[in-house]
């Protein structure tokens, strides 16, 4: 089998639920959709997964050039698409960092594999390893009313852990909004915080002891990427367990805040790992340091959802933590599709996610079909679909 065509497909989905980023309301999720063609009429379907120019760099005509002018020509045309290790390999020796462009080819891959051999992914990655993947809820910064209300629906609909966005406000509007949120949901749910990197060291010191009151059980990047020892020095001075993100990109990383002391757990996006394959090893290094795994998204379609189900139900050590998968969930109003079905994403048949647990699908490859009409109305205005090869 070899692969003959990559088509690249900008899209834009509309975000129904208040989300509020550091640069105000997120009004729309942008990716890239891609489909990989082979010659005996296999096409690998995946999506990128919402660019991230606030937290990675990357946008979707860098998506989509890193694909056409660099992946393409000189790691995948032609190729056999089992061989994802070599390819893997082969784009990290072609470009650094550039990671959502590497994943989404990786997940193409997996795709493309698992249909060929007619076993979902998660066969590929060691087996099923548990039936439904516990999940907790984010809530989004925005005034105590919202967010309370917002948690409270997230409880009733069965989520068990509350991640509460801070960082955006000032810190006493931050405060008063855990404080609500405790209140409002009770001593047994599990309340973690993510200021995204968004304080400096005198700020989460300062942040972080004031909320320890609010029995917070982790905090998720409270301080920029590259302070890898502001968080080694945060850990000795709070009782909030700190879970570094944004830092915990590449392998190296890892070995840096492992060696540094730097964190309690880790926070996974397999995005940001650069795919399916990196993420496993990146996985079995934070085994090795027994440290446990959290894992998020990149606020991408049911496709991405379903990527990160395979990973999640295949791999033992996942199953120690409760994750933020939510992938569609994010987007829409929606919090059980098995109740509320969401029909306008990309995927025709969005993963299962009923009572606070996301299942994973079981048809082969992804287990997602594409809703192509989807496609056509959601397309990126201003910038053109792509195609290289045959």
């Amino acid at each position: 089998m070899k692969i003959t065509r990559i088509e690249c497909i900008p899209v834009t989905i509309p975000i129904k639920r208040r989300v509020v980023m550091s640069g105000g309301p997120l009004l729309g999720s942008t990716l890239v959709l891609v489909k990989m063609h082979t010659d005996e009429g296999i096409t690998g379907i995946a999506d990128s997964g919402g660019t991230s120019e606030w937290y990675g760099g990357d946008t979707q005509e860098a998506i989509m050039a890193m694909i056409n002018n660099h992946f393409g020509p000189q790691a995948l045309l032609g190729e056999d698409p089992f061989k994802i290790e070599k390819i893997v390999a082969r784009m990290d020796k072609i470009a650094k960092h550039n990671n959502q462009a590497k994943a989404v080819i990786d997940y193409a891959l997996h795709d493309i594999v698992g249909k060929a051999l007619g076993v979902p992914i998660y066969q590929l990655l060691g087996g099923l390893t548990i039936e439904k993947i516990p999940h907790g809820y984010v809530v989004a910064a925005d005034n105590a009313k919202e967010m309370v209300a917002d948690s409270m629906k997230a409880v009733e609909a069965g989520f068990k852990v509350i991640k509460i966005k801070v960082g955006y406000l000032d810190i006493k509007l931050d405060i008063q909004n855990v404080a609500a949120i405790r209140k409002a949901v009770g001593d047994d749910i599990k309340l973690t915080i993510d200021p995204n990197g968004g304080w400096n060291f005198y700020q989460a010191l300062n942040n972080l002891r004031r909320m320890e009151q609010f029995d917070i059980a982790l905090c998720e990047q409270p301080v920029p990427w590259w302070d890898i020892d502001g968080m080694a020095n945060l850990r000795k001075k709070v009782s909030i367990p700190i879970f570094p993100d944004e830092s915990a990109a590449e392998l190296s990383h890892l070995l840096d805040i492992i060696q540094k002391g730097a964190a309690d757990g880790l926070a996974l996006k397999v995005a940001k790992a650069g795919g399916l394959l990196k993420a496993k090893k990146w996985i079995a290094i934070a085994k090795a340091a027994d440290l446990p795994v959290m894992c998020g998204c990149m606020t991408g379609s049911g496709f991405e959802a379903a990527v990160g189900a395979h990973l999640l139900a295949s791999d033992e050590w996942t199953t120690k933590m409760e994750h933020e998968n939510l992938g569609p969930l994010h987007l829409s109003e929606a919090l059980d599709t098995a109740k509320s079905p969401i029909t306008d994403d990309l995927a025709v048949n969005v993963p299962r996610y009923e009572d606070g647990f996301l299942y994973p699908p079981h048809g082969p490859g992804i287990g997602c079909e594409l809703n192509e009409a989807a496609v056509k109305k959601l397309m990126t205005p201003g910038i053109s679909p792509t195609v290289i090869g045959k």
